[in-house]
């Protein structure tokens, strides 16, 4: 299996969160919950794969996923998760195109979708899309300590910019 090297770049990367209300579901069991999630992330993966700009078939993008706290239709906290591609298509493609967002709207809870940093939301990288082919990233603890690390930093600098700002709690220790 080959590996897929993740640096500082890409673990900072902004891009497109695709938020869901978990909610929805009749049965809110880990298993029914995984299975939602599992079928939303190989629905992101077969619109990427089925589109006709050979730069976003190319790529590379990361698709990332979170499970959190959302503000759902109603103003009311939800149970979600969001699933995120980064970077954003525009530094792929350099156009605007969203490849995958009309299969993301046909999902059982759909919310919206709004640009998102993972690191700051939380989100652990599954695989990158890139040559038309999904590899898997391995998230073992070398990879959290760097999650870890690059999260800290990362609140830190915004920190210094937004004196006001709110810390989070790290939500990869």
């Amino acid at each position: 299996m080959q590996t897929v090297e993740l640096n500082e770049e890409i673990l900072k990367s902004k891009g497109w969160a695709y938020q869901f209300d978990l909610s929805v579901l009749t049965d809110l069991n880990e298993d029914t919950i995984n299975e939602h999630i599992r079928n939303v992330y190989l629905s992101a993966l077969q619109a990427l794969s089925k589109q006709k700009s050979k730069k976003i078939l190319k790529g590379p993008f990361y698709i990332w996923i979170c499970q959190k706290k959302l503000l759902g239709d109603q103003n009311q906290f939800v149970d979600g998760f969001a699933l995120i591609v980064t970077p954003f298509y525009k530094e792929v493609a350099g156009r605007d195109v969203d490849p995958i967002v009309e299969t993301m709207w046909q999902h059982k809870g759909y919310i919206r979708m709004e640009s998102a940093f993972p690191i700051l939301e939380g989100a652990v990288p599954l695989c990158v899309f890139e040559d038309c082919q999904a590899m898997p990233i391995e998230l073992d603890a070398a990879l959290l300590s760097r999650l870890n690390e690059i999260f800290e930093e990362h609140q830190y600098m915004l920190s210094l910019v937004n004196p006001g700002m709110t810390l989070r709690s790290n939500p990869y220790e």
